[in-house]
């Protein structure tokens, strides 16, 4: 006897590849949405992180304040540079780090430019043209500082001499991006 060997036809390996091809672009078109979820949800975590690391940074500059022997070298400097709703502060801090010999002073500083916020540190009695170690913290729109003052409450500014035995008690910062604003409190523990 003879046998038949079956197969499938030109036209069935046709339609079976336009059926996969509509079930192909129905998903495409139904997960496309959630990959672009999935990538502004990643952006927004980032953004969290880096402010996050704005607050631990700040927290353990705070943490490590120190006065100087030295009556030159202020112990907190902050200069107030508000533009309506924008702040574009600058803090100076005299840190005792213990992850570095002597005296530091790190500056918190955002480039106008950039939108960056920038933590610089340098020994605090290193030669002028020795440049600061600079990093970038995170993308800000707003660097804005108040210190709370003993016997006035919160100022924008704190320009004590470096004679002063007068510390804040506090500092207050806070950060504007592009999720909305962050705000920290951090205490002063050195006495004066």
């Amino acid at each position: 006897p003879y046998k038949t060997m079956r197969g499938f036809t030109l036209i069935e390996v046709l339609l079976a590849l336009v059926v996969f091809s509509l079930i192909a672009a129905v998903s495409w078109s139904a997960l496309g949405p959630a990959g672009d979820g999935f990538l502004m949800l990643k952006e927004s975590r980032v953004k969290l992180e880096e402010q996050q690391w704005i607050g631990k940074q700040l927290r353990r500059d705070v943490n490590y304040l120190s006065k100087s022997e030295d009556k030159k070298v202020s112990t907190v400097r902050l200069n107030n540079d508000s533009r309506g709703s924008l702040a574009f502060d600058e803090l100076q801090l005299l840190v005792r780090d213990p992850m570095y010999p002597g005296l530091s002073l790190v500056r918190y500083i955002l480039d106008e430019e950039t939108k960056v916020l920038k933590r610089e540190a340098k020994s605090a009695w290193s030669r002028t043209h020795v440049e600061a170690i600079s990093w970038d913290l995170a993308e800000v729109n707003s660097f804005n500082v108040e210190v709370f003052h003993p016997g006035s409450g919160w100022k924008p500014a704190w320009n004590e001499p470096p004679t002063s035995k007068l510390l804040p008690l506090a500092f207050r910062v806070t950060v504007q991006d592009s999720r909305g604003e962050m705000s920290w409190n951090f205490p002063v523990f050195i006495k004066p």
